[in-house]
């Protein structure tokens, strides 16, 4: 899935839960939406590359030559 598509979802699920968020002016609800999306897009892209290092740091630091377990 693309990180756009999932950063979507998850402020689909967030506005579907506060429906009082959205401003009633649509040029302040595009600004919101598009300011969410940045923010959940770069921390979605942070927490993906802190999991990718984690990963491939433990992969090349194995002692025991199990790499693929």
């Amino acid at each position: 899935m693309d990180k756009d598509a999932v950063v979507v979802e998850y402020l689909k699920i967030y506005f579907s839960s506060h429906p009082e968020k959205i401003p009633e002016d649509s040029e302040k609800a595009f600004e919101l939406f598009q300011k969410l999306h940045k923010k959940y897009k770069n921390k979605f892209l942070s927490d993906y590359r802190q999991k990718s290092e984690k990963y491939v740091d433990r992969f090349f630091d194995d002692k025991d030559g199990n790499k693929y377990l």
